[in-house]
């Protein structure tokens, strides 16, 4: 039976944990600083609204509101820019005032309901810190105090029953400054709910800003793809190039020791990866644009895990003297996939253990039911294993955990990849353990029908 004390200890350790996070200070700045700048917004903006509107039927008063004006824009951006740098925010950015003359831009200001509601906010950030300071005051002033009294009666010359009760002080100071630190931030948390609501843009210019989010993503990684396809791309067309030059040389030219049979070998071996690569960057165009071919039906995933064994069991005892095993799948466990596209990707991923095990290891191919609403697929190597590092990047594309030994057997870094956005397709998902020095398994997680 787990004892009262075990029981308090997670509590305890998560309760604690708050202040090992940078961001719990960046909030407590946060709500220091929200009374002083809450007392600076009003003052300038109820000065410049008094004497505007007092000064106003001899025209210097429009000046001095459109001045207010300016500064709630000013502070209003202050907000947002604390907002995001303390709080750790994501609010789109505002748009622009339109262009022409500024009784034209003052007039679109004035026009939007974003002004007002920044203003509105800005005159909120007053009983925001007026509450913030005087629950914080009165609350930690004797926690604090109650933690210090703890030094002074630790002293020498203090008695046993000063000293226990001292530690009473202490240990309640000490749970207050605890609970009023997890209080600020969960004040945080509602008042982004406020800051996202009263500074954020329009919904209209929320979705303008989402859509040229995801352009600017797609667009990186366009960039990012060619520049990665120009690498890859580099080093096979070269062999072939030195290869297919050597042997057009005259005879009088070309080295005694060349070997037609084994330049042309080389070539072809190059080809046929330059093959494989367009064939990868084409899976991965149509899984950019959702076009992937698919028919997503329940099949039964034992036969198929074995017709992909049965084919890769040669290849792993002849090339690399590796041991393919073939457990043997529960009868019937049917799940949702593309028969195709299913053997693919596991093609992939038993490719990808054999190339990555060395000679005398073994990998295995297992299925089965995972829980009542889905199928497994799993394939096991004796690999060296995946660093803690490198794991999280194993499905991005052109990764490598060992560039030059990819490289040998064949590798662009673009498998584990097609094979993610495969299973994903499939409405899937594929992880990745792995234990250095003993070896990974990828996991595929199918749907049953009807789960």
């Amino acid at each position: 039976m787990v004892s009262f004390e075990a029981s308090l200890r997670p509590f305890a350790v998560e309760a604690l944990r708050v202040f090992a996070r940078g961001r719990t200070y960046l909030i407590l700045l946060y709500h220091f600083l929200s009374l002083p700048l809450a007392i600076i917004y009003f003052a300038v903006l109820f000065l410049c609204a008094a004497i505007g509107a007092i000064t106003a039927p001899i025209g210097i008063g429009i000046l001095i509101l459109i001045g207010g004006l300016i500064a709630a824009r000013g502070f209003s951006m202050l907000e947002r820019e604390l907002a995001i740098a303390l709080l750790g925010m994501e609010l789109p950015p505002l748009a622009a005032l339109p262009s022409g003359s500024p009784w034209a831009r003052i007039r679109a200001h004035l026009g939007r309901a974003e002004t007002w509601k920044a203003l509105a906010y800005l005159m909120l950030k007053l009983p925001l810190g007026l509450f913030v300071y005087a629950l914080a005051i009165p609350v930690l002033g004797p926690a604090i105090l109650g933690i210090l009294g703890l030094a002074r009666t630790a002293l020498p010359d203090r008695s046993i029953a000063g000293l226990f009760s001292s530690l009473i002080g202490a240990a309640l100071g000490v749970a207050i400054v605890i609970a009023v630190v997890h209080g600020a931030i969960l004040l945080a948390r509602l008042w982004e709910r406020v800051a996202a609501a009263m500074l954020g843009p329009s919904q209209d210019e929320r979705i303008v800003w989402e859509a040229q989010r995801r352009a600017e993503a797609a667009d990186r990684k366009r960039r990012e793809l060619i520049l990665n396809v120009s690498h890859e791309l580099r080093t096979p067309i070269a062999s072939i190039q030195g290869h297919l030059d050597s042997l057009l040389m005259p005879e009088a030219e070309r080295p005694a020791n060349i070997d037609p049979q084994q330049y042309l070998g080389v070539a072809a071996a190059e080809t046929r990866r330059l093959g494989a690569l367009v064939g990868e960057l084409l899976d991965l165009a149509r899984a950019d644009a959702s076009a992937l071919p698919m028919s997503v039906r329940p099949v039964d995933i034992g036969p198929i895990a074995h017709r992909v064994a049965l084919t890769l069991a040669p290849l792993a005892k002849h090339e690399r003297q590796v041991t393919l095993v073939d457990a043997d799948a529960e009868p019937g466990v049917v799940g949702l996939a593309d028969p195709d596209r299913l053997t693919q990707v596991l093609t992939n991923l038993v490719r990808n253990a054999i190339n990555h095990t060395p000679a005398g290891g073994a990998v295995r191919l297992q299925a089965g039911a995972d829980d009542a609403t889905h199928v497994f697929v799993a394939v096991s190597d004796t690999g060296s294993g995946i660093a803690a590092a490198e794991l999280p990047h194993v499905f991005d594309r052109f990764f490598r955990t060992d560039s030059a030994r990819s490289r040998d057997t064949g590798g662009f870094g673009l498998g584990l990849s097609i094979a993610r956005d495969l299973v994903e397709a499939m409405g899937g998902t594929i992880t990745a353990t792995s234990e250095l020095d003993v070896g990974s398994t990828f996991l595929v997680r199918l749907k049953r029908p009807g789960g």
